[in-house]
This record gives structure tokens, sequence and C-alpha cells, in this order.
């Protein structure tokens, strides 16, 4: 957990996937939170967001070709507006 902890502190932004729960995500994402860094929420499902997390913006795709060059899309233009760019 200690490299993950690390590479989350590195990062500028860390990108969490929601789907199917992962308890592992959350945890992740709360680190992320804690220590302050810029969080994108992605999910298949809204139903996977928690209700805590749901006053966050989130990302919905569709896991197929069109739906992940979308997800690739948003994903670059959040980045893009998180570091103005």
């Amino acid at each position: 957990i200690q490299d993950v902890v690390n590479l989350i502190d590195r990062a500028r932004i860390v990108v969490c996937d929601c789907t199917s729960r992962n308890p592992n995500v959350f945890y992740e994402a709360g680190i992320a939170h804690t220590l302050g860094r810029e969080v994108i929420l992605i999910t298949q499902s809204a139903q996977d967001v928690p209700f805590d997390l749901r006053h966050l913006r989130y990302v919905l795709y569709l896991n197929n070709q069109e739906g992940l060059a979308a997800l690739t899309h948003a994903l670059q233009g959040r980045m893009q507006t998180i570091l103005g760019h």
C-alpha cells in the first residue's frame, strides 16, 4: 500500500473508476482527497458512485470502442481544465 500512497502523493490528478464498487478504489480516492489531489471519478453506472461521493462530478462511460473514445476525450478535457491549459 505504501507504493500506492507514494504514487498518489506524486500525482497531480488521480482517476478513480467506481465501476463495480471496488473498495480499494474508494480507499485510494480517500487518500487522494486527503493529500489534496484532484480526483476524477469515472464509472459505467451512476449507481456505483457511493451516496457520499455523488456530489462530485463524475464521468459516465460505456465499455466499448465508442465509449472508451468518448471517455478519453472527456478525461483530456477535464485534465486540461484542471491543469489550466
